[in-house]
């Protein structure tokens, strides 16, 4: 296998830790957040910053962008959603920090305690065996979303919003009720709480037209849950809940795959499997669609399977679009990349002299998103400025957007990587 090269790309508009790096779907925009609240926007098609402006008073846990604007949660217990960004795209916030950037058009409340970003759901009115057809050829409008976040509560559960009304539709979905008065013969069941959520993670499921939630907590364990996209029908609150029969979240797994706490979490945009790194040195992967298909037993801990990388200390972890490759942040600033089916190693990347506290895959590309870039072709107009944080980059043997990484690290470094076509030699392993 060819040495690892390096990134093609380094974005230095921010001044502290990178927190959040996310794609937009069409991958022409990379938006970025840092520890210190701010925001960067830049233009994946010539290597520009076009926004950067101080979007929160605490750190950036999260960046997502939905029906075409931009979906920020600070760690001032603050979700913003932004107006979108329109072309053309002219640079803004970069020479005055104090512009105010994006417009903000709606405000969510939330528990930023545990440092647990939002996960958003896209709802499309066509779920099932075509859910894949009609989305990729574009005649579905998703106009509807669930977003699931920590408690305003309690940082041990999870809440469950509707977009774009804002309505809180399930309160405390992973709550377990207390057990009956004890008695000294009584003998306790396994049912206490995990500690803080760590990560969470809202999937469709299409083979079902169902919704699975995976959540990571503080001790290391990891939760699975499934409800019926009927449910968001209905209004329910765990706490306050006679049985719990009438919650609309099934837990149908559980299992704790690390010692201490879940610092890095992801799940293929299916929901059927999940993988976490934590302090130590495992990567442990979870078959949640195997839990389902086959009805497996709650505490049915088969479904986890774990590598051991010779290096301890891991803070982040992504699955790119095909669900065959994963990629490993450490804490010695190296990304690791590994085949999500064999564990198989494919190679080391080297450029963040700290820790890698995120990592983002890029999309696939489909055909709408092939049409709307020829649309968007040449529309764009940005200030010419020394001070964007960019350097030049050579074009010639950078990989297609759909093969990019990209991270951001504890030296403030927003790097973007061009990775080998991986899936034929991954076939060629099974």
């Amino acid at each position: 296998m060819p040495s690892p090269p390096p990134p093609f790309h380094l974005l230095r508009s921010h001044h502290s830790p990178i927190s959040s790096v996310h794609f937009n779907p069409s991958n022409t925009l990379l938006y970025s957040g840092d520890q210190d609240g701010y925001i960067s926007i830049l233009d994946l098609k010539v290597r520009r910053v076009v926004g950067y402006w101080k979007a929160h008073e605490g750190g950036i846990l999260g960046l997502e962008e939905w029906q075409g604007g931009l979906i920020s949660h600070g760690r001032d217990n603050i979700i913003r959603f932004y107006q979108p960004l329109k072309k053309p795209y002219i640079s803004f916030g970069l020479n005055n920090t104090q512009k105010k950037g994006l417009e903000v058009v709606k405000s969510l409340p939330t528990n930023t305690l545990n440092f647990c970003r939002f996960s958003l759901l896209p709802l499309s009115p066509c779920t099932g065996d075509n859910y894949d057809e009609v989305n990729k050829k574009g005649k579905s409008k998703e106009k509807e979303a669930l977003m699931a976040v920590p408690s305003l509560l309690d940082s041990e559960l999870v809440d469950i919003y509707h977009l774009p009304t804002m309505r809180r539709i399930h309160a405390s979905v992973n709550y377990l009720p207390k057990v009956t008065p004890l008695t000294k013969d009584t003998v306790v069941p396994n049912q206490a709480r995990s500690g803080l959520v760590m990560s969470i993670h809202l999937r469709p499921d299409p083979a079902t037209s169902q919704i699975t939630l995976s959540i990571g907590y503080e001790d290391g364990q990891v939760e699975s849950f499934i409800s019926s996209t009927q449910s968001i029908d209905t209004v329910f609150d765990a706490r306050m809940s006679q049985s719990p029969d009438d919650n609309p979240w099934k837990m149908i797994w559980r299992g704790k795959g690390h010692n201490e706490a879940v610092m890095g979490m992801d799940v293929d945009r299916f929901g059927r499997y999940g993988w976490t790194v934590s302090a130590d040195h495992r990567l442990v992967r979870y078959d949640f669609g195997k839990v389902i298909q086959e009805k497996l037993d709650i505490d049915d801990q088969s479904i986890m399977k774990d590598y051991g990388m010779k290096s301890i200390g891991n803070s982040s972890v992504a699955v790119n679009a095909s669900g065959k490759v994963i990629a490993v942040g450490g804490w010695d600033g190296k990304i690791r990349l590994f085949s999500a089916e064999s564990f198989k190693p494919l190679g080391t990347l080297s450029s963040h002299r700290e820790t890698v506290h995120t990592l983002s895959f890029a999309n696939p590309i489909d055909q709408t998103q092939m049409v709307q870039d020829t649309d968007d072709e040449s529309t764009i107009d940005i200030e010419d400025d020394d001070n964007s944080g960019n350097e030049d980059d050579d074009d010639s043997d950078v990989p297609p957007r759909e093969r990019w990484l990209a991270s951001g690290g504890k030296d403030t470094k927003v790097a973007l990587w061009g990775l080998m076509d991986f899936e034929k030699g991954l076939k060629d392993d099974r």
